[in-house]
């Protein structure tokens, strides 16, 4: 398909033509570095009263445990989810605040209307550092 052509979804709406702020795009390079992370905080949000340890978590994205345990602890360091102190930990929805809910907000709405485009965003930024860290220990032939 060229690019030309634009993408074009069901309800007939050019995907080109939904447009990410600036305000989400720079909220994104700065504090959310993959699709992963997205997706984990989009889980704890659409459950806000809920607690998830990294196990629950990772069962109901289909991330590996590890994965999202360092996803998790990242992102509470971030102030994007709270962290609760336990034998397990716990993590839940908890924006610190009502700037960060709000870009949030706008993020899940258009993660569900237009992911293509947030990934981009995503993907146009630097190296996720969970995968530079992963990266570092490789053994190199």
């Amino acid at each position: 398909m060229s690019p030309a052509w634009p993408a074009v979804c069901t309800a007939g709406i050019s995907l080109s033509s939904i447009q990410i702020t600036e305000e989400l795009r720079e909220f994104l390079k700065g504090r959310l570095t993959s699709a992963d992370q997205i997706e984990i905080v989009l889980l704890l949000q659409g459950s806000p009263t809920q607690s998830w340890t990294a196990s629950e978590g990772s069962q109901a994205l289909g991330m590996a445990p590890e994965s999202t345990a360092m996803r998790l602890f990242l992102l509470a360091s971030q102030g994007l989810i709270l962290f609760e102190p336990s034998g397990v930990p716990r993590y839940r929805y908890g924006a610190g605040d009502g700037t960060t809910a709000r870009l949030l907000q706008e993020l899940a709405s258009n993660y569900a209307t237009n992911r293509a485009a947030v990934l981009r965003v995503i993907e146009a930024r630097a190296v996720d550092p969970i995968q530079s860290f992963a990266d570092a220990f490789k053994l190199k032939k």
